[in-house]
C-alpha cells in the first residue's frame, strides 16, 4: 500500500511538472517581458538610489567645510566639530559626526571624542545653508555657539590652550633630548684635544637649550593656568555666564605659538649647526 501510495504521488508530481513546464513554454514571451521589466526596475531604482547618495555626498562635504571645528555644546559638554561624514547605505544613509568635548580631569580640562549617527534632514537641501545645518545639528543635540557669546570665546581659547600644553610637552622632550646630547659632548670635550676646540660652541648651544627649555616650561605653565581658569569659567551656572563677559585678546594672544614654532625650529637649526661641526672636527 505504501509503495502505491509513493507511486501516485511521484506520478503527480511529474505531471504537474509536465504541466508547469508547458505553461512557461505557452507563455515564455510573458515571462520573459515580466523578468526584463523587473530588472529594468531594479536598475532604475539603483541608479536614482546613486544619484541620491551622490548628491547628499556633497551636501555633507560643504556641510563640513562650514561648521568644521567650529565651537559646540553637546552632551552636557563645550567642545568643537571636528568632522561632518557621510555614512550607512544607498537605503539608508546616516550621517556621522565626530565632536572633540572639553572634560574635566583632576580640575584641569582635557578632551575627548564623541561621535553622533545622525539621519539626513527630511529636506536634504536644509544642508545648503549655515542656518539649516545649524537647526539640523541642534534637532540631534548638537548647539553651535554663537559668534559673539562669552562660551564661544572660552572654547576657542580652550582649544587653543591645549594644543599649545601638547605642543609644549613634546617640544620639551624634544630640548631635553637635544640637552642630554650636548652635557654629554661638554663631558666628553674636556681633555680630548680633538673635541677642545669645540667647548665654547657647545656651551653656546647649552646655552640657547636652557633659555629654550625655560620658554617652553612657562608656555606649558601658562597654558595649564588659562585651562584651569576656563575649567571654572564653564563650571559657572549657565544664567551668570553672560555677565562674565571678558576680552579674548588680553587673555590669549593667537601669536604666541607661532613664536614658540619659530623659536624652537631656530633653535634646532643651531643645534644641527653644532653636530656638523663636532663631526668635521673628529673627521
Amino acid at each position: 500500500m505504501a509503495q502505491q501510495n509513493n507511486g501516485c504521488a511521484t506520478g503527480c508530481g511529474t505531471l504537474l511538472a509536465l504541466v508547469a513546464l508547458g505553461f512557461v513554454l505557452a507563455y515564455w514571451q510573458a515571462f520573459l517581458m515580466a523578468g526584463l521589466l523587473i530588472l529594468a526596475t531594479v536598475a532604475v531604482v539603483y541608479a536614482l538610489l546613486q544619484q541620491n547618495h551622490r548628491q547628499l555626498q556633497a551636501l555633507v562635504e560643504a556641510a563640513d567645510r562650514r561648521v568644521r571645528q567650529a565651537p559646540c555644546h553637546i552632551k552636557e559638554s563645550f567642545g568643537v566639530i571636528q568632522s561632518v561624514k557621510l555614512s550607512g547605505n544607498l537605503q539608508t544613509p546616516r550621517i556621522d559626526v565626530r565632536c572633540r568635548t572639553l572634560t574635566s580631569n583632576s580640575k584641569k580640562l582635557t578632551t575627548e571624542e564623541v561621535f553622533i549617527s545622525l539621519s539626513p534632514p527630511a529636506e536634504r537641501m536644509q544642508l545648503r545653508s549655515a542656518s539649516g545645518v545649524a537647526n539640523w545639528l541642534s534637532g540631534g543635540g548638537i548647539a553651535q555657539l554663537e559668534d559673539l557669546s562669552v562660551e564661544f570665546k572660552a572654547v576657542k581659547v580652550a582649544m587653543e590652550c591645549l594644543r599649545e600644553r601638547s605642543w609644549t610637552n613634546k617640544a620639551l622632550g624634544k630640548i631635553d633630548g637635544l640637552r642630554s646630547s650636548v652635557i654629554d659632548t661638554l663631558a666628553k670635550a674636556k681633555g680630548n684635544e680633538l673635541l677642545e676646540g669645540a667647548i665654547p660652541q657647545l656651551q653656546q648651544a647649552l646655552d640657547a637649550f636652557n633659555g629654550e627649555r625655560e620658554k617652553l616650561q612657562l608656555a606649558n605653565h601658562n597654558a595649564g593656568e588659562m585651562l584651569r581658569k576656563l575649567h571654572d569659567f564653564l563650571s559657572v551656572p549657565e544664567g551668570i555666564r553672560p555677565i562674565l563677559n571678558f576680552d579674548v585678546d588680553q587673555l590669549f594672544d593667537p601669536q604666541r605659538f607661532s613664536v614658540l614654532e619659530q623659536s624652537l625650529s631656530e633653535v634646532v637649526l643651531l643645534n644641527d649647526a653644532f653636530r656638523q661641526l663636532s663631526e668635521n672636527r673628529l673627521a
